[in-house]
């Protein structure tokens, strides 16, 4: 300041020199010049706060010496010139100390005296110090304090706001954009900069808080007009602010439809993934491809990597829309491969191998790998392939990963893949101890038990020791394909070490019938103190004398034990399973109580052994059964689990059984078996199948076959695929059929054999796919010679669909080759013409299946009974019944049916009661049919209460007879006789019936149609309304409700329609338009719609796949 107010009156001007008090020119200019320098090196040091006000007198005491001329005016001269000088640098030394102290100073120049006060600086960064320290440990409440102490003492570094910025949005967001703004606002020379805004705006962003850093921007754009830059513009892109976005910038603002960089392309996808929209990304990755930008790899690996997250569907949606647009990078692919592996899923996994092959992807190790291992697992024939392109490609598979597919090999039985991998191990000397042990695993899982002893060779020719593992692995695989001498050798040779050896040694001397020697080898393992105190040597030992029925013996070996105290559970369950084999079931049952008197709790294989021997009497011997069931029920006392071989045992008795209350109890084990996993086993599995197939048990079926699809690993054999395909067809499954089918013929490359062919067509068929059957056996006619059960079940089919003309093709194709026609081909011909009424042909066909010594069975003769029943000739039906009877055939429940229902038909009701007499005479069991079949009976003989009487009859003996179609043809026949009441009434008896179902909408829609047709108006609102408390008013008809409508307006009652109308809709049924109108149409014609609707429902029945109905 003072330099300011001497140079202008000193120096600057020779017109303003005047001001010095020197009258001589020649001395002014002498004292001017040396101002003018020694002013200069004043303000320099006055700009210091510790320049001492010293300084300026010595400068002016050489400036007078300069001079030098000695007279008084020239003191003075100095004198005045010190004077100036103290007087203007204590001026501007007062002014610039409140400049300071009232912060304006700081304000206008805040640069200019940052850390002027080393003490001041000192205590600044310490303060900053703790507000980081205060953040990085999250206390929000010291940040902010904080901040209120320290903005008014000068502008924050840049870190120090963006750690304030949480702090700020915790307790106000809105307010944290104001006060950043307004602080940056304060101190404009510190942060005006983009690099300050963009610094912020990326933490509002980060704090997934993009609309206030769109309002910051915004902010400081109107506060101090601080424009953004390219990387502004990406942050407000990240945040989704596409709008705000283009208004940032240098310049004209630029719009993002089309014309944006790949740059900013790739940020809005960024802001898209990190969001997880991966449907967004995947739109925005597909409009940059169609504009010619390229997409990099690693944005769609990104996206890969969200979708991935979101779930499989999304995975497979994104795949679906870049295939074929877009090229999948390697780090895609490797990506999702190793989430196929992950997840296990084999079907995912063949669609990417597929598709790196069409878009021929430059393999990689990365994509190798989860292939070889999905594809090994699932026994594949492609993961041959793969590991052959692998090795052409230079890739190198090291021990580890072959090791592991080796493993999956074993899993699998994949033994082609796992004998390639032995020889690219073998070719490179890659062949270890372990490889060895692995590759030993997977012929034993294949049962190639003589190669895995010839492996033993292989590892002594390499160089390498067996250890007690491999020796023991070899001794029991020895034995199980007949290799004794090996077995014995590996026994010396691990000098007795392992007490298993000698456990299946033994167990070879039990199966080859060799006692003695068994005996020897115990008293090898005494010798060499292998045994010790742990029984399973003696229970070996034991089992080899019950084995060969050499019970004396065992007793007497058993007894020993028991005095030698070395008998434990076991021991008693194969005494017991000797006594079992033998029939003595009393005698196993008097080990089972000693075995409880000695303390020794029976498990399941105790009660096991007894419910064998008593299953063997099922169905032959009295008493069978009922053993079974107290067995079963002692094991449910004691809180004995039912394992595999219950189950076992229990599907043998259902199959056996004669009674359906039998079947269905030994079934029900199933809902029981909680430790049992039906599927693990294949044979198992296959007993259960097989038994609910037999006992038609379709609830049950699908409940195993609904847990073999979620929990199991088992890789089914040509014979399980024939039962699961057959058993997804008896739960009407067809599609599951299929891909069992394809599952076994493409993926696993197994060759169906002619049972599971049939099986296939069996399902198709069913399925009313005839054509599709058809296609199939055409396909494999010319790989598999067809025999005449695939013949049979075509012509089946055609008989279903009544086209005898392709039937009798199949007949004239079997005739070509020289086929023999067996029984079911013969009964699905005459079935075809019986159901098309050439029962002429059909009685031909009859005659030859007779002449060709091909003996009919009931469902024959059933099916020329209804034949002739359907054309109303009763008098063949009839002779053809006793046709029967004296071919010692036996009638069933059908036939008696299909007898009894042509006798109603055409109203020959004493033929009827004598067939009635005749199933009392057989014993033959009626079902619901025929029970519904005698109902029409008696209603059309006008005998209503026998009608009733026959279901109360039906009731009380406890059958299981009633369903919805005995309750119509009951209200059918009283609608017959005219008994209104009676219908009506039969609502509130059904409930009394035993086994009876509630009422639904078919019977709803029977009484409602009967009393329309009747004129009971009152009596159908009142069933009209428990319809709709029954809730089965939406399964009723329309046109039900459409008649019923009708004739209420007809009748003039309009309230009561208005009041149906209403609750109707609140059952969220909705009358057809113009069926509330008063002009509805005539009763006769409401009636012949709703016959006609009656006659469509029949056409419409499914017809039923067998040739009996």
């Amino acid at each position: 300041f003072a330099a300011w107010r001497v140079w202008p009156h000193s120096a600057c001007s020779p017109q303003r020199s005047t001001t010095l008090p020197f009258r001589n020119r020649e001395k002014r200019s002498k004292v001017s010049s040396a101002l003018i320098g020694n002013h200069l090196h004043t303000f320099a040091m006055a700009s210091v706060a510790e320049t001492s006000p010293v300084v300026p007198l010595f400068q002016a005491a050489a400036i007078a010496a300069d001079v030098g001329d000695g007279d008084g005016a020239s003191v003075w001269a100095f004198a005045w010139s010190v004077a100036c000088e103290f007087g203007w640098f204590g001026a501007g030394y007062v002014v610039i100390l409140v400049l300071i102290r009232t912060g304006l100073l700081q304000k206008l120049f805040p640069g200019l005296f940052r850390g002027a006060s080393p003490k001041g600086a000192a205590q600044r960064r310490l303060a900053m110090k703790n507000l980081q320290a205060a953040a990085s440990a999250g206390e929000l409440d010291a940040v902010r304090e904080a901040w209120g102490r320290e903005k008014a003492r000068g502008p924050l570094p840049l870190d120090a706001l963006k750690d304030v910025l949480p702090a700020l949005l915790a307790e106000a967001p809105g307010a944290a954009v104001a006060e950043l703004a307004g602080h940056l606002e304060q101190y404009p020379g510190a942060h005006r900069q983009p690099a300050t805004l963009n610094a912020l705006a990326e933490a509002f962003v980060h704090a997934e808080r993009p609309d206030l850093a769109r309002a910051f921007v915004a902010e400081l754009q109107h506060r101090l007009g601080l424009q953004g830059d390219e990387r502004t513009r990406e942050l407000l892109l990240e945040g989704g602010g596409v709008a705000a976005a283009a208004a940032v910038g240098r310049g004209k603002a630029r719009e993002l439809d089309g014309q944006a960089s790949a740059r900013g392309c790739l940020t809005a996808i960024k802001s898209s993934l990190n969001a997880k929209d991966a449907d967004a990304a995947l739109l925005k990755i597909l409009a940059m491809q169609k504009r010619g930008l390229e997409v990099p790899p690693s944005a769609i690996t990104l996206l890969f990597k969200v979708a991935k997250e979101n779930g499989s569907e999304t995975t497979q949606r994104v795949l679906s829309s870049l295939e074929g647009n877009v090229s999948l990078p390697v780090e895609s692919f490797a990506l999702l491969l190793n989430e196929c592996l992950k997840q296990g899923d084999i079907k995912f996994a063949r669609r990417l191998d597929a598709l790196t092959q069409e878009q021929k992807t430059k393999m990689h190790y990365s994509i190798y790998e989860p292939l070889l291992k999905l594809f090994a697992k699932a026994c594949d024939a492609r993961a041959t392939a793969i590991f052959a392109d692998m090795q052409a490609q230079g890739s190198f598979a090291s021990e580890g990963l072959c090791g592991c597919l080796l493993a999956r090999c074993s899993e699998s039985q994949n033994l082609r893949f796992a004998e390639a991998i032995t020889e690219y191990c073998r070719s490179r000397s890659l062949m270890t101890l372990s490889l060895f042990k692995t590759l030993m695993k997977v012929y034993a899982c294949c049962g190639k038990y003589e190669l895995a002893c010839d492996l033993y060779e292989q590892v002594l020719a390499a160089g390498l020791q067996p250890d007690n593992v491999m020796i023991g692995c070899l001794v029991k695989f020895a034995v199980k394909c007949g290799r004794r001498e090996l077995a014995e050798q590996l026994l010396e040779q691990s000098a007795g070490a392992d007490i298993q050896n000698y456990m299946w040694l033994i167990r070879a001397a039990g199966k080859d019938g060799n006692v003695g020697r068994a005996l020897e080898l115990l008293r090898e393992a005494e010798k060499a103190q292998v045994a010790g105190p742990d029984v399973a040597l003696y229970n070996c030992v034991l089992d080899v004398y019950v084995t060969n029925g050499r019970m004396d013996d065992a007793l007497a070996f058993f007894g020993a034990m028991k005095d030698r105290g070395t008998v434990n559970l076991v021991t008693y369950n194969t005494v017991m399973k000797g006594h079992c084999a033998k029939g003595d079931v009393d005698c196993a049952r008097g080990v089972l109580a000693e075995m409880k008197q000695a303390g020794v709790a029976p498990d399941s294989a105790s009660y096991n052994c007894l419910l064998g021997a008593a299953a063997l009497g099922v169905g032959t011997v009295r008493g069978g059964d009922a053993a079974c069931w107290e067995i079963l029920d002692e094991m449910s006392e004691k809180g004995t689990p039912i394992d595999n071989y219950t189950v076992s045992i229990m599907m043998k008795v259902a199959k056996k059984a004669h009674s359906p209350q039998d079947a269905e109890r030994a079934l029900a084990v199933l809902d029981r078996a909680g430790r049992a996993r039906v599927f693990d086993d294949e044979v198992l599995f296959n007993s259960v199948i097989d038994a609910c197939i037999q006992r038609r048990d379709t609830q049950r079926l699908a409940k195993v076959l609904a847990s073999f699809t979620e929990q199991s690993t088992m890789k089914p054999s040509v014979q399980t695929y024939g039962l699961l395909i057959k058993a997804n067809s008896m739960v009407r499954q067809v599609n599951k059929c299929w891909e069992l089918w394809t599952e076994m013929v493409e993926a696993r490359s197994l060759l169906p054999n002619a049972i599971t062919l049939s099986c296939m067509l069996d399902a198709l068929i069913c399925a009313r796919r005839v054509d599709d059957a058809l296609a199939l056996f055409r396909a494999w006619q010319g790989r598999m010679p067809p025999n005449i059960v695939m013949y049979g079940t075509l012509i089946k089919g055609f008989a279903a669909a009544r086209d005898a003309d392709r039937a009798m093709e199949m007949y004239h194709e079997i005739r070509a080759q020289g086929l023999q026609l067996n029984l079911l081909a013969y009964t699905s011909l005459i079935d075809a013409h019986a159901r098309g009424g050439e029962m002429a042909r059909a009685s031909k066909l009859f005659q030859e299946m007779i002449d060709n010594a091909c003996d009919p069975n009931v469902i024959t003769f059933s099916t020329m009974v209804k034949g002739y029943c359907v054309e109303g000739d009763l008098e063949n039906a009839f002779s053809m019944f006793s046709t029967m009877l004296s071919r010692g055939i036996i009638a069933d429940t059908v036939l008696f049916n299909t007898l009894l229902d042509g006798c109603v038909r055409h109203s020959r009701f004493q033929l009827a009661d004598h067939l009635l007499s005749e199933m009392e005479k057989y014993s033959v069991e009626p079902s619901h049919f025929t029970l519904s079949i005698v109902i029409k009976l008696w209603g059309k003989r006008r005998d209503l209460e026998k009608a009733f009487e026959a279901c109360h009859v039906h009731a009380r003996s406890g059958r299981s007879c009633f369903d919805v179609q005995v309750v119509t043809s009951l209200i059918s026949a009283c609608f017959l006789n005219r008994a209104v009441d009676r219908a009506v009434s039969v609502l509130d008896e059904m409930p009394a019936w035993r086994g009876c179902p509630r009422p639904d909408a078919t019977v709803f829609g029977a009484l409602l149609g009967g009393l329309v047709r009747g004129g009971a108006l009152p009596q159908a609102l009142d069933v009209a309304q428990r319809a709709i408390d029954a809730s089965a008013a939406s399964g009723v008809h329309g046109e039900t409700w459409a008649s019923l409508a009708a004739a209420l307006a007809q009748q003039g009652m309009h309230q009561e329609l208005a009041h149906l109308t209403q609750k109707l809709a609140s059952a969220g049924v909705a009358l057809p338009c113009g069926s509330s109108q008063q002009d509805g149409g005539t009763p006769a014609q409401l009636h012949g719609g709703h016959r006609a609707h009656q006659n469509i429902d029949r056409r419409r029945a499914p017809a039923r796949t067998s040739v009996r109905d």
